[in-house]
């Protein structure tokens, strides 16, 4: 069942009751996105980004690499649950320094961000999300639904761990995500 409320001139408020969801929201009428407090502070939109665009990002940054993907002021649209996969997919430790990454990995994450973010969409999202009729996701990444401490990787076979990554966790295989880059070992 869905019900429109009454919001604030510009908005239109919504909720939607199903037996076990219950969720709400506003579309806000926005001639110019910029303009508007709450996305126009967003960063670009992940999926758009060139490589070009995803390096000029990067560059110069100091932080963990999760954190800045995380971060919606400067690139939109990934999530902690999405962030996971294409990290594991370009071999790179969450909380890797972004000036320890090379030009390989850059570009292995930018593939895997757009791989994992359009086979998402292209499937509806996850099965533990539901669109706007109250159909589940069909997006089958194999890796997001091995997530458990101590299963085996599905490449190497070493244990998953869970870790913290500042307000998040994230499931990690030590084997794949080594948190020195390779050159630095030894």
């Amino acid at each position: 069942m869905a019900r429109a409320a009454i919001a604030p001139l510009g908005q239109t408020g919504f909720a939607h009751c199903e037996p076990h969801y219950w969720w709400f929201g506003y579309s806000h009428y926005a001639k110019y996105l910029a303009a508007h407090p709450m996305v126009g502070k967003l960063g670009p939109n992940a999926i758009d980004l060139s490589l070009e665009e995803f390096r000029v990002l990067l560059k110069g940054r100091r932080g963990a690499i999760k954190t800045f993907l995380l971060d919606q002021d400067r690139i939109a649209g990934i999530g902690n649950v999405y962030v996971q996969t294409p990290l594991w997919r370009a071999k790179i430790h969450p909380l890797r320094p972004i000036p320890t990454l090379t030009d390989g990995e850059v570009v292995a994450l930018w593939q895997a961000l757009r791989e994992v973010l359009q086979g998402s969409i292209d499937a509806g999202g996850a099965p533990f999300e539901l669109n706007l009729y109250g159909q589940k996701g069909g997006w089958d990444d194999p890796y997001l639904f091995h997530w458990e401490e101590g299963a085996p990787c599905t490449v190497c076979g070493t244990a998953l761990a869970k870790i913290r990554t500042g307000s998040t966790g994230s499931y990690i295989c030590p084997g794949c995500q080594p948190l020195e880059p390779a050159n630095r070992l030894g």
